[in-house]
């Protein structure tokens, strides 16, 4: 896997972070606390009531990709060093990647494009079809048909 930019490069993370922050709502700015007014507005907009809306957590969305190939970037990401702190870090922060906005993202939080159904833990394959080789596996069944 090709680590994502904002997973190893910290000014990208702290971008992309900062304008989920200013244009989705992204927070609460610290989860441990109460937050009355961040989850209100997240109830008002969801169009359901605070507590519900406290369940609505990047941790349980589809766009927080948790996958061990994802995690190796991001605690790669922190510090590739043996002996350091990074997997500390990782869980302690309960991080995952926003697969929305591309960055690092703590799971305690949410954001107004919150998905049901998250998270993403496990790895898949992707096969990408060629165009042009089903193209001319046609021409040669029409030719030769």
């Amino acid at each position: 896997m090709i680590c994502p930019i904002a997973t190893r490069d910290i000014k990208t993370n702290l971008k992309n972070r900062d304008w989920a922050f200013k244009e989705v709502g992204y927070g609460p700015a610290n989860p441990e606390e109460p937050n009355k007014v961040f989850w209100a507005a997240r109830a008002e907009e969801w169009n359901t009531t605070p507590d519900q809306a406290k369940t609505m957590r990047c941790g349980n969305c589809s766009a927080f990709i948790q996958t061990p190939s994802m995690m190796e970037c991001i605690t790669n990401g922190i510090d590739a060093e043996e002996e350091s702190y990074a997997e500390d870090v990782v869980e302690n922060a309960g991080l995952g990647y926003c697969e929305l906005f591309d960055f690092k993202c703590a799971a305690s939080r949410t954001c107004s494009a919150w998905l049901v159904g998250g998270p993403i833990t496990e790895e898949r394959e992707v096969e990408y079809d060629d165009p042009f080789e089903s193209s001319i596996k046609s021409s040669i069944e029409e030719n030769n048909g």
